[in-house]
């Protein structure tokens, strides 16, 4: 399947996603309807782990823990993230672990 990919997520990542998109400088850029378009598609398209792999690795931001908790417990490929200095620490214990950015991720897609 040259260019796809299969996307994951935990309770926690759609938790806090519905957090964050109620934050007034989201809904002043997005409507309701599009913030429960997008809430409904990763219902319908992301494949949800349980959740239940619990880290305290990262220290620059805790929060993106069940991000790496939700990686591991899916035995992902990679781990696509704007927030590549967050990880660092993840690095140094997997110096394999494929943490890569959203443009390194499209350009993988597109060389398939």
């Amino acid at each position: 399947m040259a260019g796809q990919f299969q996307l994951f997520v935990a309770p926690q990542i759609l938790d806090e996603l519905q957090r964050v998109l109620r934050y007034p400088r989201i809904r002043e850029r997005l409507t309701r309807e599009q913030i429960n378009g997008l809430l409904e598609r990763l219902g319908q398209d992301a494949e949800q782990v349980e959740g239940t792999l619990r880290l305290d690795m990262l220290t620059r931001d805790p929060s993106d823990n069940v991000y790496l908790a939700c990686a591991l417990e899916a035995k992902v490929d990679y781990l696509v993230t704007g927030n590549l200095d967050h990880f660092e620490e993840a690095r140094t214990i997997s110096p394999s672990a494929n943490i890569i950015s959203p443009r390194a991720f499209l350009d993988i897609l597109e060389s398939k």
